[in-house]
């Protein structure tokens, strides 16, 4: 049976195993580990990362990083939202439900992005339409999940009358496609934008006759 090699770590005088188990790895250390052990290492760790300093440093580094190398970053971010995605949408869902101060930020932050036109230049991206409704229909296959938005839609629905109706008023007035299609009793994706435009002239010249 080998022995086993005794280790005395520099900060706490413990002695252990000299292993990977309780010293973390350096070729220039003595067993090719590091002179204190895995916990004093944590809390030295642990210290020195919370003083301002280190912080604004790291915050430098972390800048440089990711102006200096865009697509890698960006491609570590989508890897680690895939990777987090449900347990980090249930802790800001538990959040926003039960911190009032961390919801009101969270409203305040969506209106400013809806008003700088943000979100409708990112949602109305053909890649993002194609997306979105990719995940509609996956998300339609679930019964469960169908019946789910069902009932939210029809909730909603009841919620927000005043809303719909100020919508609808507006998709007449300013004649929206899926107004003029709705009028033709098709699907907007079965008209062109030329059959569009002229059912939209039709319905001007139809509405200044009746005013006159």
């Amino acid at each position: 049976m080998k022995n086993i090699e005794i280790k005395i770590c520099t900060k706490c005088k413990k002695k252990l195993p000299a292993s990977i188990e309780y010293f973390n790895k350096q070729k220039n250390g003595k067993y090719g580990l590091r002179s204190t052990c895995k916990e004093c290492n944590k809390i030295y760790v642990k210290q020195l990362s919370s003083t301002d300093e280190y912080k604004k440093k790291h915050r430098e580094r972390a800048a440089r990083y990711r102006a200096n190398n865009p697509l890698k970053t960006l491609e570590t971010n989508r890897k680690s939202y895939k990777k987090h995605r449900k347990k980090n949408n249930k802790i800001r869902r538990e959040k926003y439900n039960n911190d009032p101060e961390y919801r009101q930020k969270r409203i305040e932050l969506e209106k400013i992005y809806k008003e700088s036109g943000r979100r409708y230049e990112m949602n109305n991206k053909p890649v993002s339409r194609e997306k979105a409704r990719i995940r509609s229909a996956i998300r339609r296959l679930d019964p469960e999940k169908k019946e789910w938005d069902y009932k939210a839609n029809a909730a909603w629905r009841i919620k927000n009358k005043d809303k719909i109706k100020k919508l609808e008023s507006k998709k007449r007035k300013e004649l929206y496609p899926s107004y003029i299609a709705h009028s033709m009793r098709k699907s907007v994706k079965l008209l062109t934008p030329e059959i569009i435009e002229t059912k939209r002239l039709i319905i001007k010249l139809k509405r200044e006759f009746k005013n006159k």
